[in-house]
């Protein structure tokens, strides 16, 4: 096995709900965990005062994934702002999975509730604070108000050899 194979894997299916329940759209794809990310990762590991631990999903509009370095989700071009793009993650919203063989398993359900109409939404990330963790893209999606966008990601962080 080489190297490669040891790198955190994450993918991501979201399921839009309309308000009576039902789904009306659904995307699957994989993510990428940025510079920014590993970083947080290793200032979670070393204790680093004021580090935050993941608390956010957030929406943007990439045509493309993004190279390690990007450090923030594309904006829209128009008048929403940032917290319309983005929800809280709560500490229940984590299952952290220990027994399997070769790899711990954190999944997350994100609930994301849009407060405006979002067009052609394609990107998805979670947030520590500030700090972007990964970047998913994914075929267009419309996100309206009273619909449901959760966003089920695992991610597996692999040990041994």
């Amino acid at each position: 096995m080489t190297v490669s194979n040891y790198a955190l894997k994450g993918k991501l299916t979201l399921i839009v709900s309309s308000p009576e329940g039902l789904t009306v759209a659904s995307r699957r794809a994989r993510n990428i965990v940025l510079r920014k990310g590993a970083g947080l990762i290793a200032n979670l590991f070393a204790g680093t005062p004021n580090t935050l631990a993941v608390n956010r999903v957030r929406v943007g509009f990439a045509k493309e994934a993004a190279s390690s370095e990007v450090t923030i989700l594309t904006p829209p071009e128009g008048g929403i702002t940032p917290e319309q793009l983005s929800s809280t993650i709560e500490p229940q919203d984590f299952t952290i999975i220990t027994d399997q063989p070769n790899a711990v398993k954190v999944m997350v359900s994100a609930t994301f509730k849009p407060t405006v109409v979002l067009e052609n939404v394609t990107e998805a990330g979670l947030m520590a604070g500030d700090v972007l963790y990964n970047q998913v893209v994914f075929e267009p999606v419309t996100l309206r108000p009273g619909q449901n966008a959760t966003f089920f990601w695992e991610i597996d962080f692999p040990f041994g050899h």
